[in-house]
């Protein structure tokens, strides 16, 4: 627990909470967005999670559903095209079709709970050079 503590307190996150555009057919009413270093890749076959992302704060409408979540990771050089991305909050983890995107695969889930990205390049053996992450980013719609 202490290694996922630190990583927590060594994170940088930057949240803005406020609220999205309003729009008819339960879509989303508000948001938050918030980022984190991201974790560095040494080898193959290793799965490897960010530090969490959380927001921060007062949101709107503590108790809000998702409708929909918007992510991106950046890596210091093109990653291997092998690479397997997960975005995972506490009820499921999704694999993510590129380094950026939108999903609603999270309707309904709980608003104020946080996100974690997960990384693994299948394989074995050491990942030369080392994938150094970045960010990760999420922005969270909900109502």
């Amino acid at each position: 627990m202490s290694r996922w503590l630190k990583r927590l307190a060594a994170a940088t996150l930057v949240v803005a909470c406020g609220p999205a555009l309003a729009a008819p057919g339960g879509q989303s009413l508000h948001s938050w967005s918030a980022s984190v270093n991201g974790p560095a890749l040494y080898g193959k076959g290793l799965r490897t999670v960010s530090a969490p992302i959380s927001p921060t704060g007062y949101l709107p409408q503590a108790e809000g559903a998702i409708t929909t979540v918007r992510w991106r990771y950046r890596f210091s050089r093109t990653p291997p095209n092998e690479l397997q991305a997960y975005l995972c909050n506490a009820q499921r983890c999704v694999l993510l079709t590129g380094a950026e995107g939108l999903t609603e695969a999270f309707s309904g889930d709980d608003a104020a709970k946080g996100f974690v990205f997960a990384f693994q390049v299948p394989g074995k053996g050491a990942l030369t050079p080392v994938l150094i992450g970045l960010a990760n980013e999420v922005t969270v719609g909900f109502r």
